[in-house]
């Protein structure tokens, strides 16, 4: 499975969620591909989830395989809704 974290610059928050999903995953038990990157530069990357914090619903409108949180260090918060989005 390949997720890519992504912020405006993909330096920043992106890089600072990549790490919370990364521990969310590790305690799902879950293994994957874990990128981050700037959100205008996915285009060509097919990750089969983009992990994006709320700032970024307008700039992803459209695309069906988003997860997003609230906060980008809740690990918690991170791991309940990569659950809630891989159980459908």
């Amino acid at each position: 499975m390949k997720i890519i974290c992504v912020c405006g610059l993909g330096m920043g928050s992106s890089l600072i969620l990549k790490m919370t999903v990364e521990k969310a995953l590790s305690e799902l038990g879950i293994s994957a591909d874990v990128e981050h990157s700037a959100s205008g530069t996915i285009q060509g990357l097919n990750p089969d989830i983009i992990v994006a914090s709320e700032d970024f619903r307008d700039e992803l409108a459209g695309k069906s395989n988003v997860v997003y949180v609230k906060n980008v260090v809740k690990v918690q918060e991170t791991k309940d809704a990569l659950s809630a989005y891989l159980a459908n």
